[in-house]
């Protein structure tokens, strides 16, 4: 692991680093709107299993170009990776495809990846005995203040917007799932790669999609789908998917972790200019008060004094899908 803090922040390999997590943020914000655009035309149990069954040959593919020892998997690891793969790969798509095929793509954008840090840290600190400090109690009460403030906007009398609270909470339940899967996969780190790690969890995982989709599968009308849906399908399953956990792996390598976590906040404001831009889905004055809370409190969850993490730490905040 190079550390890359040791450079000054102006070095054009800082820049660079800088230039590759801006763009990861840009990918991942934007497979929200695409994968909304995505179950227009089949289901999300298929949407899910295209894009990811693409993405791990993506992966396995580019693993190939990987020297050999960072491409070893011990054997004991393999049972883990297979549960990785059904939890975040799988169940966690599951969820977040249906939750968009009842919501919008400027919810799921702005719940997910700002809830799922901070559940992150209340599971650990309820079922690992991980230790929250004052500014994490405050941040994780402010992210719920903001939650509840979010939600509040959509009201619950007409059938539309039960509809929608049915996909927030699908979303909700995803972040849950993905903080779950997060810290299952800290142990795994220990003694796997994550580009290999990555590449084989999503393998596992598009399996796993393709029993869920099976009864789904007959109801594709194949030959009517468009270029331009296999057009988004490939950029799903390439550029938010392969390429951002590529670039992702690149920014952590440069400046190192806890700088490149900083970066993450422009995963929700990616998601809601392209949402807005695209779909014309915009968000209420109050649900953008409600995010400006969650990313706040957020903020204040991973905000820690402690010096910074070491080589093994950073390497088990690499891991996304």
């Amino acid at each position: 692991m190079t550390k890359g803090s040791a450079t000054h922040p102006s070095d054009p390999g800082h820049r660079m680093s800088y230039f590759v997590l801006i763009t990861t943020m840009v990918f991942w914000g934007s497979a929200f709107v695409s994968s909304k655009v995505a179950i227009d035309s089949v289901p999300p149990s298929v949407a899910a299993l295209i894009r990811f069954g693409l993405a791990a040959l993506f992966m396995l593919l580019f693993l190939r170009t990987r020297r050999k020892e960072i491409r070893t998997v011990p054997r004991e690891s393999w049972f883990g990776l297979a549960i990785l793969g059904l939890l975040g790969v799988a169940v966690y798509n599951l969820l977040f495809f249906w939750g968009l095929a009842f919501s919008r793509a400027s919810d799921g954008t702005m719940i997910i990846p700002t809830l799922s840090p901070a559940v992150t840290v209340l599971l650990a600190a309820l079922f690992l005995k991980e230790k929250l400090g004052r500014k994490q109690v405050g941040g994780l009460c402010l992210a719920l203040i903001g939650s509840l403030v979010f939600f509040s906007a959509i009201g619950l009398g007409e059938v539309v917007n039960i509809r929608r609270m049915t996909g927030d909470l699908l979303f909700l339940a995803a972040a849950v799932c993905w903080s779950v899967y997060t810290l299952l996969g800290r142990k795994l780190l220990h003694k796997v790669d994550p580009m290999p790690a990555t590449a084989y969890a999503m393998l596992f995982g598009s399996i796993a999609l393709g029993f869920f989709a099976i009864s789904d599968l007959s109801k594709v009308q194949w030959s009517g789908l468009s270029a331009g849906f296999w057009a988004n399908q490939f950029y799903l399953a390439l550029f938010p998917t392969v390429i951002a956990n590529w670039f992702y792996y690149i920014g952590v390598k440069g400046i190192g972790a806890p700088r490149a976590a900083v970066f993450m906040y422009f995963v929700p404001v990616s998601g809601l200019v392209l949402a807005g831009l695209i779909l014309n889905d915009v968000p209420t004055p109050v649900q953008l008060i409600g995010s400006a809370l969650m990313l706040l409190g957020v903020w204040l969850v991973n905000h820690r004094a402690a010096p910074s993490p070491t080589g093994q730490e950073q390497k088990e905040r690499i891991h996304h899908v």
